[in-house]
């Protein structure tokens, strides 16, 4: 069955994207939540995070400041290394209280981050496991700032965001621009499309897009497009076109069981596409939008939490999404390695 109404639960012992890479500044304390944890993030360097919790009363560390490595928390004053997350002053202490060596056994704690694709990610644990290296499907010339970056806050659960991420069938009745081609349901056709599983997920194969839609057109036809999905949340469409590529990373986080951030990027190799950056920026605003109110007008209707019908080729790819994240679970729970269970497959639907 599918989580229908905010059931849907949070997958840890993975990587979820935070910001943009460019809003984590040093010297300033930058606050977010992913899968219901408070995180503030800072840059020395590199971007470092912590749980936003201080560890004497809980008090927000966010609402502090910060010194270099040293933030000082508003309440009582705490200083925490935003490295490690190690307490470094109690001024409360006295000096023979300092003695007993109490503030080096105390810790914030800490969250393992990274900087992949223009986007900073912290990784939620399960239990003590190694974190797997993040992103690792993106293509080496695209690991950059985006050319485009788009944020959207989607009042919807995890589970319903992410299976509306990898609908192949919604896009003739929800985005109708007149810059994406519409297709008429009346002329539907037969669209079969070759599957493969991946790591911790599954990739469409590459092949030559059809229908055309016109940004698409940019990059020189025939094109070709490969799409990866990823657990928790990921999506990657790689372009290929006779003169230029292109890439499309969306990624969605929890923020709480009702609510989802979306990050979607954008990438292209053609230096001269870049004065259509605004235009370009315009379409993908408008096009994730029409995904956003769809998506929440979805809620309306599932809030008495019905039971969910997923029909088999069209809806595949979201039974796929569900399996695999349960198996991901069951994994966890039990100590052991994951391991894909999907195979090669072809699918079929009407689009």
């Amino acid at each position: 069955m599918v989580p229908s109404s905010g059931n849907s639960n949070y997958l840890k012992g993975a990587w979820y994207p935070v910001a943009r890479s460019k809003a984590i500044r040093k010297n300033v304390l930058f606050k977010s939540k992913v899968a219901g944890i408070p995180i503030v993030l800072t840059r020395l360097g590199k971007p470092f995070a912590l749980v936003d919790s201080c560890p004497h009363r809980g008090f927000p560390l966010s609402y502090g400041s910060i010194d270099e490595n040293e933030i000082q928390c508003k309440y009582h004053g705490w200083k925490i290394n935003a490295i490690n997350g190690d307490c470094i002053s109690i001024p409360c202490l006295t000096e023979a209280q300092k003695k007993l060596g109490i503030e080096g056994k105390i810790k914030s704690q800490s969250l393992a981050c990274v900087e992949r694709g223009g986007m900073t990610w912290v990784y939620i644990p399960c239990g003590k496991e190694r974190a797997y290296t993040c992103l690792e499907s993106l293509p080496a010339s695209f690991d950059r700032d985006p050319d485009v970056y788009i944020e959207k806050i989607f009042k919807a659960d995890i589970d319903q965001s992410t299976i509306g991420l990898i609908d192949p069938v919604h896009v003739p009745f929800v985005h109708t621009s007149s810059w994406w081609n519409k297709t008429n349901p009346q002329d539907f056709k037969i669209e079969q499309r070759d599957f493969e599983p991946g790591q911790r997920g599954f990739t469409l194969k590459q092949h030559v897009i059809t229908n055309l839609a016109k940004p698409y057109k940019l990059l020189g036809e025939p094109v070709k497009t490969e799409i990866r999905f990823e657990l928790p949340s990921l999506r990657l469409e790689i372009i290929q076109g006779t003169r230029h590529a292109a890439c499309s990373l969306t990624v969605l986080a929890p923020i709480d069981q009702q609510t989802t951030r979306v990050h979607q990027c954008l990438y292209w190799s053609s230096p001269w596409l870049l004065p259509l950056k605004p235009i370009l920026k315009a379409l993908g605003e408008k096009f994730l939008d029409q995904d956003r109110v769809i998506v929440e007008q979805q809620q309306e209707g599932i809030a008495h939490n019905p039971v969910l019908t997923l029909v088999e080729g069209a809806d595949t790819q979201a039974k796929w999404y569900l399996r695999i994240k349960r198996e991901m679970e069951r994994c966890q729970s039990e100590g052991i390695p994951f391991a894909n269970p999907l195979t090669p497959a072809s699918l079929e639907w009407m689009s």
